[in-house]
């Protein structure tokens, strides 16, 4: 398994959550005689989904700025990896089998046994490791551990020369899911591992429902549930990112060159997703 596909957020929702009810995963956002582009991604494909939908081809040829979440390159650096799992392990004597119910840590333990991985693998993981050890798991398992959108056009920009910018630091990304969980980590990793176990039946919808950009579905499979059980965490991880880069993009809107703008596809969904919040503040976002 390759930890440095640990993408941006929990489970399903950061991995295959898309936009707005369409055609394709690709917006055009127009302010008068200028625009820019934006596509929703997902950070962990197959081969069998390639190739990607010609919406993400027409907008990159169109563009000559690739704006990514993150700076995927410092990301895939041994030196970021290491810092990432000093933030994202137990430096005290907290465990997780001291932290969890015996009921829950069975739960892990029975899990991890029938994938064959030690359940001590995991117990100095914080919550927010243990969700991205094994969702990626789970993904490489089902056979679509391999590249997403985001580091496709990563590698053919940079080989491109392509000029690149990126909305929020890794670290950042790091900082905030090394605090998923604390302080209540039986009653997250019991949420883990219930959704982790939807994935196979789940994947399969969720990849017909980004190629087609069918919303309502996905919000409902992904998003919905996410925001009932844990409202501040959906606030958190979606609604509070998405503000933060609303203005970056509305300053993209005021360059004459154009800009692909790609990220998980969750944050372009629902009435607080970015598409939403651009049409608020009086830009067009039309789908490809």
């Amino acid at each position: 398994m390759r930890m440095k596909k640990w993408g941006t957020g929990i489970l399903i929702v950061l991995i295959w959550v898309v936009a707005a009810q369409a055609g394709s995963p690709v917006w055009k956002i127009t302010d008068g005689d200028r625009h820019l582009y934006v596509g929703g991604t997902i950070h962990v494909l197959g081969e069998a989904d390639y190739p990607l939908p010609a919406e993400f081809d027409r907008a990159y040829k169109d563009s000559r700025i690739l704006v990514f979440e993150t700076d995927i390159g410092e990301m895939e650096n041994p030196g970021f990896a290491n810092q990432m799992m000093a933030q994202m392990v137990y430096r005290d004597d907290r465990t997780l089998k001291r932290l969890l119910s015996p009921a829950t840590f069975t739960d892990l333990k029975q899990y991890a046994g029938e994938r064959g991985i030690p359940v001590e693998t995991f117990n100095q993981f914080k919550p927010g490791l243990v969700m991205i050890f094994l969702t990626l798991n789970e993904i490489e398992r089902l056979g679509a551990g391999g590249t997403g959108v985001d580091e496709f056009y990563f590698k053919r920009g940079t080989g491109d020369g392509r000029a690149m910018h990126f909305l929020e630091s890794p670290m950042a990304q790091v900082n905030f899911l090394s605090g998923i969980g604390i302080g209540n980590e039986d009653e997250m990793i019991a949420y883990i591992l219930k959704d982790v176990e939807k994935l196979p039946t789940l994947l399969p919808v969720m990849k017909k429902a980004w190629r087609t950009g069918d919303n309502e579905l996905l919000y409902k499979e992904t998003l919905a549930p996410l925001k009932k059980e844990y409202p501040d965490l959906f606030h958190s991880l979606m609604v509070e990112r998405n503000l933060n880069w609303l203005p970056q993009i509305q300053k993209m809107m005021a360059t004459p060159e154009v800009e692909f703008v790609l990220v998980g596809a969750a944050h372009l969904a629902g009435d607080q997703g970015l598409l939403e919040l651009l049409r608020e503040k009086g830009f067009k976002a039309e789908n490809l």
